[in-house]
């Protein structure tokens, strides 16, 4: 019988440390190198986090594709899930990482030429590589992967699709080597 006490109020406390404190997910955040802060976006900001990945892969596409049209529209979609994120994050890091997100996609929608749309396109990659470098299961979760070229541009694609440069100007042209980190 004392066993079994035993190991029902463990299950008790396994389950309220389990319900008492927040789902959260962590990474280490490249802005600032010389303090090590830790990137912590809730649950409730999660789902906004997902709609500005999917916002940037529609931009990929695009761009890839040539549809400047429509990249305005896009980069809108993300200012939304990003100002979102801004308002159920805590202020801090997460906080911190989706102002940034923001930023680029205001920068990316008022852009009026390629070399606008590639800068500000970066920023948002920028803003969001420290998040998944140190925690590859969500690249893996999120069905993306990161690509490198030799001219040092890199960003984000799906996993499924065949990697293509969105930073290069002739569409015919890939970059000579380009490496691919899937997890």
């Amino acid at each position: 019988m004392l066993p079994y006490i035993c190991l029902r109020n463990a299950v008790f406390f396994l389950l309220f440390l389990t319900f008492n404190f927040p789902v959260s997910a962590t990474a280490h955040e490249g802005h600032d190198h010389n303090n090590e802060t830790i990137i912590t976006i809730a649950k409730r900001t999660y789902i906004h986090f997902q709609s500005v990945l999917m916002g940037y892969q529609y931009i990929y596409s695009y761009m890839v594709k040539g549809g400047e049209n429509e990249i305005p529209s896009l980069a809108q979609n993300i200012i939304d899930a990003a100002t979102l994120g801004i308002q159920t994050e805590p202020d801090g890091p997460g906080q911190h990482m989706m102002q940034h997100i923001l930023e680029g996609a205001e920068s990316l929608k008022k852009a009026t030429n390629v070399i606008e749309r590639q800068e500000a396109f970066a920023s948002i990659g920028n803003a969001l590589f420290p998040f998944f470098q140190l925690w590859p299961n969500q690249l893996m979760r999120s069905r993306l992967k990161i690509c490198r070229c030799k001219s040092g541009h890199q960003w984000f694609q799906p996993a499924n699709c065949p990697t293509t440069c969105p930073y290069s100007l002739n569409k015919s042209s890939n970059c000579l080597i380009i490496v691919e980190t899937i997890y």
